[in-house]
């Protein structure tokens, strides 16, 4: 499971094919001030822009914070954190921060150079469509009006199979593995709600077809 910081803020954010990670969250981590880590990438901002990526945004404060408005934000690559956090007072609190900081980079690096990441990805994504359409024909075929929540509600419930949480994903954390899980979930899920329009009367058949899924085909195991 990816670390969170305090705010809930993913320690590594994607772009594309990107990976940054900001002054806030360093600061959340490290538990020191974020006008201090700013600061301290203001100081270091040529050194910083020599090693990685340095860029400074405006961004809305997150709830929870002091203070009101748009809050100035440092997006560093991994070399630009790194460099940074090695002027900021050394201690275990940051020691640990730095190590899960790298961790986390190249995880998601793993996660993004996956071969056929992309194909899976647009099959998933079709399959999404797929599933709203067949949802909606459905419905109406019982005389009933869809709505937004309708539709949200069958991608939570393919989710929660999936992760067993009912929330949504992130799909830049899923792995190829689980990007083409998921996109079978959605398959079945479709075949059941022409004989189960009740959600309640497909959980069960569900999670066996996902149990089944996961036996039939093992996860891969990383290379070392």
């Amino acid at each position: 499971m990816k670390a969170k910081a305090k705010t809930n803020l993913a320690l590594v954010e994607v772009h594309g094919r990107k990976l940054t990670t900001t002054s806030l969250i360093i600061a959340e981590q490290c538990q020191v001030k974020h006008e201090s880590t700013i600061k301290l990438a203001r100081k270091f901002k040529s050194d910083l822009e020599e090693v990685g990526l340095l860029r400074f945004e405006i961004r809305a404060r997150l709830q929870g914070q002091h203070g009101g408005g748009d809050t100035e934000v440092a997006v560093m690559d991994d070399y630009a954190a790194m460099l940074l956090l090695t002027h900021m007072r050394s201690n275990e609190v940051v020691r640990k921060f730095k190590l899960e900081l790298v961790r986390e980079f190249k995880r998601m690096r793993r996660i993004l150079s996956e071969p056929g990441r992309n194909a899976e990805l647009i099959a998933k994504r079709n399959t999404g469509a797929e599933m709203t359409d067949m949802l909606r024909f459905i419905r109406e075929s019982a005389g009933k009006q869809t709505a937004a929540k309708h539709f949200i509600s069958e991608h939570m419930f393919c989710n929660r199979a999936l992760t067993g949480k009912w929330a949504a994903i992130d799909e830049t954390e899923l792995d190829v593995y689980d990007t083409r899980l998921m996109a079978e979930i959605r398959k079945h899920n479709m075949r059941l709600m022409t004989r189960h329009p009740k959600q309640a009367d497909r959980k069960e058949l569900m999670e066996v077809f996902v149990a089944n899924y996961r036996a039939k085909h093992p996860r891969p195991a990383l290379a070392a």
